[in-house]
Formats: structure tokens, sequence, C-alpha cells
């Protein structure tokens, strides 16, 4: 039996899966982990129990950025095929990168989440949806997880100002699919470009209308590449 493998991005929980869940609980194992700290250690080490040979990893956003340090330490097998979806591999803007988001706006994140951590999860929430996404506000709020504390959402800022994952994409092994929606928000566009120009022999699927979670707002679309690669 295949294995597929969903990780979370920041601020959510396992829960922001559900669709693929549904979608896949019958076909194969679906494992949605919690991710207790924004360490590529604790990443490699879960991995090391996956059959990543007959295994689809996911990785959304921060998870994604997580994943791809992980892949960059794998020793063994590749896995059957890895999903990036609304990943950077540079979150803040650099001199020589300058599709990422300003310093400043993590920044201004961390300094609130000291006294309204529900505040910044639901505006954050709400960043990820397009115009005309609404409708999807209930269910996006689901997939948050509000009971957070401040210091674990704070490290995963940390990671996002401070990472830079460039020197590691020629050496990522597999097969790899890019999903991007092109009306992304958090994560333009032009930063899954340059993933697709540097991780060789990717693919990149844009996804129209949608914003930074598409894996919810077109699920039908993303399940299906899922269900190809599975």
């Amino acid at each position: 039996m295949k294995t597929l493998v969903l990780l979370h991005g920041w601020g959510a929980s396992g829960a922001i899966w559900q669709r693929q869940t549904l979608a896949f609980g019958g076909e194969c194992r679906v494992l949605t982990p919690g991710i207790p700290r924004w360490e590529a250690g604790w990443l490699h080490e879960y991995l090391a129990a996956v059959p990543l040979r007959e295994s689809v990893l996911v990785g959304w956003s921060l998870g994604g950025m997580l994943l791809l340090e992980a892949l960059a330490r794998l020793e063994g097998p590749a896995p059957l095929a890895t999903v990036l979806v609304g990943v950077a591999p540079v979150f803040c803007r650099q001199p020589d990168h300058p599709w990422g988001q300003p310093v400043a706006a993590l920044r201004a994140m961390r300094r609130t989440l000291r006294s309204e951590p529900r505040r910044v999860i639901n505006d954050f929430a709400r960043a990820c949806l397009a115009p005309g996404e609404e409708s999807y506000r209930p269910e996006v709020a689901a997939g948050f997880d509000f009971s957070a504390t401040a210091v674990h959402l704070a490290s995963g800022l940390d990671y996002l100002r401070d990472k830079d994952l460039r020197g590691l994409l020629p050496g990522i092994p597999g097969r790899i699919i890019i999903m991007q929606g092109e009306q992304d928000k958090i994560v333009p566009p032009a930063q899954a470009r340059f993933l697709q120009e540097h991780l060789p022999g990717s693919s990149l699927y844009m996804l129209a209308g949608a914003g930074h979670m598409p894996f919810l707002t077109q699920a039908a679309a993303f399940n299906d590449i899922l269900r190809r690669l599975l």
C-alpha cells in the first residue's frame, strides 16, 4: 500500500488536509503529522520510519521548506514523488531574490504574537485566500491550530526569516512536482518558477485563481494530480 505524507505549514495543524484525508483515506495510508518543532532534524527522523520508495510526500508552505531541507539530508532511497505547494526557497526578500516577503512584515507578526497570537493566525489565514475564495474561510479556520504556543509560532517565523534553501536545490533527490496558486499573496508565483528552474527535472502546475491553499480551494484538481502520482 502506498503512503501519502502531508505536512502542514505555519500556524496550521494536520486538520488542514481534511479534503485529502477524505479523498485518499480508503486508497492508501495517509499521514498528517503535527510538526512539533521547525527543525529539519525532526522531519528527517520522522521520515526514517516511512517507506519512501512507496510514498508521496507533500509539503505546504513552511512545511514544504522543512521538507526540502530534510530531503537534502537523505541518504537512502528517494520518495516516489515530492509535492511542494506554495513553497519558497527563500521566504524573505533578499538583494538577489526580490520575490520574498519583506522582513519587516515577519517582525511585526512576531511582535504581535506576544499579546494577540489568535489575531496573527486569523490574519494569516485570511491572507491565504485569493479574491473569490472567501467562502472557504470557515474550513480554513478549522485547519489552523489556535492552541499553538507563541513560542512555537515565533520559532516558525524565525525559520521563515532566516532560512535560505537555494544552495540545496540542485541536490534534492527524486521526482518533484510544484503546485502553485496564481493568486498566492503569501508566496508569489515567481517563487515557484525559481524552484522549477533550480530543481532538476521538476514539473510546475499553476492553478488559475487559487491563493495559498489550492489543496483546499481547488481540491478536485489538486487531488487528481496526487492520484496520478500515487
